[in-house]
């Protein structure tokens, strides 16, 4: 009886915990609408995370109380995009501008006496 007991209790514990979670799909293009891959997508101030397909597509299951996603790529800039009711995201990432700023020039010399 007992064990009957816990494991209906068990199963009612998953339902709850899959019941507060919903899925969130999407696909991630740049500036062109072309597809990025490995894009870091994070639900903000947790750690439930995914990064994109190769086709620049995602999904991720994101807890009920989430309100932002953030995305983020190497040399890409980071957005941040709120989550609200919907269940479908597109994302178009621009590209960071890292342009040098200085350029310092550093000389070498070998002497032979």
């Amino acid at each position: 009886m007992r064990k009957g007991l816990l494991l209906v209790f068990v199963q009612l514990l998953f339902v709850i915990i899959a019941w507060a979670q919903k899925t969130v799909t999407g696909i991630v293009t740049d500036s062109k609408g072309d597809a990025i891959a490995n894009v870091s997508v994070v639900v903000k101030g947790t750690r439930v995370g995914t990064v994109t397909r190769a086709n620049g597509s995602f999904s991720i299951n994101v807890p009920a109380n989430a309100t932002t996603l953030v995305f983020s790529s190497v040399d890409m800039t980071t957005k941040e995009v709120a989550i609200g009711s919907q269940s479908a995201i597109s994302v178009s990432l621009d590209e960071e501008d890292k342009s040098l700023q200085e350029v310092v020039v550093t000389g070498y010399q070998t002497l032979r006496k």
